[in-house]
């Protein structure tokens, strides 16, 4: 098994979608040979494999970079936070109802 953080994330996402290496290999246009090789660390993905797995798994590249640093629940500031990538009225919508979550429930942020 590879202890590439990536790819240990991608392989999680994967079982937690209940895709096996082979549905996760025809989905990326690899052989099943060359998906198993990817997962156990014997050759890298390309990225535009990488691409369409994580459309096929609908998550985003920030989902699996919080699966890489093992950030398992996320807090209204780090939704604020990711905001940044949003245009700006939905950004402004997001943070102001966060905002109004965070006052209601006493202003502990959970």
């Amino acid at each position: 098994m590879s202890y590439d953080p990536l790819i240990k994330a991608i392989k999680a996402r994967r079982e937690a979608a209940k895709l096996s290496q082979e549905d996760a290999a025809k989905l990326t246009g690899v052989s099943l040979k060359t998906y198993q090789r990817i997962e156990n660390g014997q050759t890298d993905m390309k990225m535009s494999h990488y691409r369409i797995l994580i459309k096929n798994l609908k998550v985003s590249d920030l989902d699996i970079s919080l699966d890489m640093l093992g950030v398992d629940t996320a807090t209204p500031w780090d939704v604020a936070a990711a905001a940044r990538t949003l245009p700006p009225e939905i950004r402004a919508t997001l943070v102001s109802l966060i905002m109004m979550l965070y006052r209601d429930k006493g202003g502990d942020g959970s």
